[in-house]
């Protein structure tokens, strides 16, 4: 893949579910990614500089950031937790990285978002509309505190932050390079799905870094 301006970027949850595709995707244009996680261990297949850091403490987490163009927010303490301790979790998180995202002075901050608050084809939010995926009702706690993420940055000022949503599945797959852009609004496929892979996912998360098309806005990408 051909890069058009290497970019130095930090990517907070570097090894997680979603953050492990975006570091992969960053590094494979030919990005400076610095890796940090909680542990600041990574697999084989990622190799960037690592860092270990408590995402929780805004001081030490905007020294890490410091030198950075950019900042990837992949942070997500609440897959497989049902508990309702998450929310908060979530949102402290949030504040931490937000804080120090300012606080190191960088330019963008890119959020991995949720689907949780867009709306389907009969314009209720999906959380609130039969499109729910029932067998997701035990982590609804979680996905609350993705969204709340988008209240946070809403309410910020001094940087320059997307909320880039996923289709309703956001599911392994082949990386296509190929998805449609939306807004507020779920996109469904001609088959009535809503979905894209993690791979896709992740090339939209780096085409926005290298080619900003949303200031200050809420997205989503889908098939």
């Amino acid at each position: 893949m051909e890069v058009r301006k290497a970019v130095k970027i930090a990517v907070i949850g570097a090894t997680g579910y979603v953050g492990a595709p975006v570091s992969r995707e960053a590094l494979a244009r030919g990005h400076d990614v610095t890796a940090i996680s909680r542990s600041g261990a990574l697999p084989d297949d990622i190799r960037a500089q690592a860092r270990s850091v408590d995402i929780f403490d805004s001081d030490v987490l905007a020294t890490a950031l410091q030198g950075h163009a950019a900042a990837i927010h992949a942070f997500n303490p609440g897959r497989g937790r049902t508990d309702s301790a998450v929310f908060d979790t979530f949102v402290r998180g949030h504040e931490a990285i937000i804080a120090a995202a300012q606080a190191a002075g960088v330019s963008r901050l890119l959020c991995v978002g949720g689907a949780g608050s867009l709306k389907t084809r009969d314009g209720i939010p999906l959380m609130d509309s039969p499109d729910w995926p029932r067998e997701f009702d035990a982590y609804k706690d979680g996905v609350r505190g993705t969204r709340q993420l988008y209240y946070l940055l809403q309410k910020t000022e001094g940087i320059d932050w997307v909320f880039l949503s996923p289709s309703s599945m956001l599911i392994p797959g082949p990386r296509t390079g190929n998805y449609r852009v939306g807004t507020d609004c779920l996109l469904y496929e001609e088959a009535g799905k809503s979905h894209i892979s993690l791979a896709d996912y992740a090339c939209a998360m780096i085409d926005e870094l290298e080619s900003p098309a949303h200031h200050c806005q809420r997205f989503t990408v889908g098939y």
